[in-house]
């Protein structure tokens, strides 16, 4: 009875601490010690709010202009795409290389405008590129359909392989016939994944209108993942069927509601540790770098980052790692007979791409190490340029 007492006492306590913590104003601090005195009396410490804001929002924050877009994909989804058409010390009359942002895994374009004057976006467009940023099917600005809703099961019936076939199609598609240019690709994580199934499944018209793919911590072999994260990814096939039944199919769902958002705020704020505990399952699969955390950003740009994906894409990501192959959804044997009229289903063939590929990653990255990076290079001749940055 003590022990339960004492417990009690302790969770109270910290809730209190919480409590009075999180009623500051002030959010963000240019020190991680600076986040645990009072933020609201400490001259390093300020109020951002672009961690509550949309993409457009925060884009017009930092004083750039934003257009929002929509594109219709062959098989009904409506997706957005937001458009810095240029930079700070530029004007809309110039003619300006388009370049196409896709974003990664449980995430929407928000991460590419997402740290201030450091966030890829606004980098771009003050050295002169019409910035476009990509949102798949199922985040926040792309959850609509022609015919279905997104409460419909059959919404979500989708991995990173459509990404590839219908969104990133359809979204260069847009951008070429409204600028009439060959665009630049840079994709990050999943996105490198979709960009280079685009590649294989369109390869002449993917050379007519991409003049180059840059991969940001690419994931397209899954070989030489770490253990914490292959553990993991082996089990979900198992949690898979149970997260189908409880979600209609939805992974993460409705982060941005008003209850998520204000859980996501009581536990994982103000403290940074508190981030880190929440972020720590991501960090465990994906890898991480302390000396790289930014104090200023990683209150707004970490966690309200997280948006909904589908279980099928996840269920797509742990088959990489379990089978090891580039490879189509795996159905099934009667599955893939009957999608592909293989048992196995076909793999994704890269000698087939003919766009030029550069490839970046971080030493720290769990996910691809350079061997296999190296066996990526082995499989395509498109590959020009193969770097890890420390």
């Amino acid at each position: 009875m003590k022990r339960l007492i004492l417990c009690g006492g302790i969770v109270l306590i910290i809730s209190l601490i919480l409590v009075k913590f999180n009623s500051s104003k002030n959010n963000v601090c240019k020190t991680f010690g600076d986040y645990y005195t009072n933020r609201d009396q400490n001259e390093n410490c300020y109020y951002n709010p672009d961690g509550e804001l949309t993409t457009p929002e925060v884009i017009k924050r930092w004083g750039y202009p934003v257009e929002t877009h929509t594109v219709l994909t062959e098989d009904g989804y409506i997706l957005t795409l937001f458009r810095i058409h240029f930079g700070k010390k530029h004007s809309v009359k110039e003619s300006k290389q388009p370049v196409l942002l896709q974003h990664g895994y449980k995430s929407n374009s928000k991460c590419f405008v997402a740290i201030g004057k450091k966030s890829l976006g606004f980098i771009l467009a003050d050295n002169g590129y019409d910035v476009w940023l990509g949102n798949f099917r199922g985040s926040i600005y792309s959850r609509n359909h022609s015919r279905i809703k997104d409460t419909d099961e059959e919404f979500w019936n989708f991995s990173f392989h459509e990404m590839g076939v219908y969104d990133t199609a359809a979204q260069i598609d847009y951008i070429n016939k409204l600028t009439n240019k060959k665009l630049i690709y840079i994709g990050f994580s999943m996105g490198t994944t979709v960009g280079t199934i685009y590649a294989t499944t369109y390869p002449e018209i993917s050379e007519n209108k991409v003049k180059i793919f840059i991969h940001l911590a690419p994931f397209v072999f899954a070989d030489g993942m770490v253990a914490p994260t292959r553990l993991l990814l082996n089990l979900w096939p198992y949690a898979a069927p149970i997260g189908q039944a409880l979600t209609g199919g939805q992974f993460y769902p409705e982060p941005y509601s008003d209850i998520n958002k204000a859980m996501w705020k009581f536990f994982c704020n103000p403290f940074p540790i508190q981030i880190f505990i929440c972020t720590f399952i991501d960090l465990c699969m994906f890898g991480f770098d302390y000396e790289q955390a930014d104090p200023e950003t990683l209150t707004v740009a970490v966690l309200p980052l997280v948006d909904t994906v589908s279980i099928k894409t996840a269920s797509h990501i742990a088959q990489f790692v379990i089978l090891e192959k580039f490879q189509q959804f795996d159905y099934g044997r009667d599955g893939n007979l009957k999608k592909y009229g293989l048992i196995e289903p076909p793999l994704y063939d890269l000698s087939k791409v003919r766009v030029p590929m550069h490839l970046i990653r971080s030493d720290n990255d769990f996910v691809w190490n350079r061997e296999v990076l190296f066996l990526f290079t082995r499989e395509s001749k498109a590959i020009r340029d193969l770097r890890s940055k420390a």
